[in-house]
């Protein structure tokens, strides 16, 4: 199983993602269309000792190729998205700065269950390069279907939370899913949109997956999200440890 970064600074705020409701024209306007203010996140986000990001959109890909400029730092870039053929060479060759570990098939493509629309992209991928990806907003049902497919694939990226935000079908069957996953998973929506305390929702998502990427749109709650991060990530260490020994 590939290893991954326990923990990745998301970009689904700087998009203005739909599931931050009445706030996301607001951190549309204050991220995408102020790219400077993307930058600082990031600045900061390296020197707090996070400096693994999970991608998305080309906005966000000028502001980390502009943060790792100014800082010297390579960052660990995980880039999902859509794109196929002749508009996903761009896009790559735009992120190949970067030299993204991995890429991944954006879940509106994944989640319909065509092997041969993902085989397309990974074929791409790999040129480049990359390890092969998928995300999946429906855990409970496409990451048993990726284990029965012949696709070459190495990470998944699936919302994982302990109040089933976003798990699709269910609860129940996508952390059944998850747990079971041959592949490296990287959670996303661990703290369910805003729905949950860091700490808790940290502590519930690493004891399934090694992984979790989480968007922050203030260096105080960068910096208080980090920490509970951290904090639940080593107690469950410290925890396995003990039972080893």
């Amino acid at each position: 199983m590939m290893r991954l970064p326990p923990l990745l600074m998301g970009c689904s705020p700087f998009i203005g993602a739909g599931q931050f409701g009445a706030k996301s024209l607001l951190y549309y306007q204050r991220f995408y269309l102020n790219p400077e203010n993307m930058v600082r996140l990031f600045l900061k986000s390296f020197e707090l000792g996070v400096d693994a990001v999970q991608l998305l959109a080309d906005r966000p890909i000028d502001a980390l190729i502009e943060a790792s400029r100014r800082s010297g730092v390579k960052p660990y870039v995980v880039y999902s998205t859509h794109l196929s053929g002749r508009a996903l060479r761009e896009i790559l060759n735009r992120l190949s700065p970067l030299e993204p570990e991995v890429v991944a098939v954006h879940a509106e493509v994944a989640d319909r269950g065509d092997v041969d629309a993902i085989a397309r992209r990974l074929e791409v991928i790999e040129e480049y390069g990359a390890c092969g990806g998928v995300a999946t907003h429906r855990p409970g049902m496409t990451i048993p279907w990726l284990e029965r497919v012949e696709l070459p694939i190495k990470v998944v990226l699936a919302p994982l939370n302990r109040v089933g935000y976003a798990m699709e079908p269910s609860f129940d069957e996508s952390l059944e899913a998850i747990r079971r996953c041959r592949f490296g998973v990287i959670a996303i929506k661990p703290l369910a949109a805003g729905r949950l305390k860091p700490l808790e929702a940290f502590r519930f998502v690493y004891r399934y997956v090694g992984s979790a990427a989480v968007g922050v749109v203030s260096e105080g709650e960068m910096r208080e999200t980090y920490e509970a991060a951290r904090r639940a990530y080593r107690e469950l260490r410290l925890k396995a440890l003990d039972e080893s020994g």
